[in-house]
C-alpha cells in the first residue's frame, strides 16, 4: 500500500531517488504521468492497467472531451524503471508541468504516488475530510 510522505532531492540531471518505502509496491516497472493538480503520478503497472480499462469503459473516445482527458494521461505517460540506486529520470516536460526544482515531496495516495513541489502542496484539512466522510456515511 502506497502511504506516507517523504522528501528527496532532484539532481542536476533530473533524476531523483524513489523513497524506499514506495519501491516494494511500485515493483520493477511503473508508470509516471501528469497528475491533476500540478503534480505527477506514479502508478504501479497493474494499477495503471486497471485505470486504463476503467477510463476506456467510462469514456468512449467518440466524444471529444473524453479524447482530451484520455490524451492528458496517456500522452504524458512514460514507463519507468529505477536504476540500482533507486533513481528515475523525470522528463523535462513533466518537471516543468509540476514546477519541480530541487526539493520534491512524495505523497502516498494508496493506489499511486504523487510527486509535488513542496511550494504547491497543501495538506488536507481534517475537518473538510471528516465532513466528506460523514456525507458519504463512512465511519473512520
Amino acid at each position: 500500500m502506497l502511504i506516507g510522505k517523504y522528501t528527496n532531492t532532484l539532481d542536476p540531471k533530473g533524476r531523483v531517488i524513489i523513497p524506499a518505502a514506495f519501491r516494494y509496491d511500485l515493483k520493477e516497472k511503473f508508470i509516471l504521468t501528469k497528475g491533476i493538480e500540478q503534480c505527477l503520478y506514479i502508478y504501479p503497472e497493474e494499477e495503471w492497467s486497471f485505470l486504463v480499462e476503467r477510463l476506456k469503459k467510462a469514456m468512449p473516445s467518440s466524444k471529444q472531451g473524453n479524447r482530451k482527458a484520455l490524451r492528458f494521461f496517456s500522452s504524458n505517460a512514460s514507463e519507468c524503471e529505477a536504476d540500482k540506486q533507486g533513481r528515475i529520470l523525470i522528463p523535462q516536460h513533466l518537471r516543468e508541468y509540476a514546477f519541480l526544482d530541487k526539493e520534491l515531496l512524495f505523497v502516498g495516495g494508496l493506489n499511486k504516488v504523487e510527486i509535488w513541489s513542496p511550494a504547491f502542496y497543501e495538506d488536507v484539512d481534517a475537518e473538510e475530510v471528516g465532513a466528506m466522510l460523514e456525507e458519504m456515511d463512512i465511519e473512520f
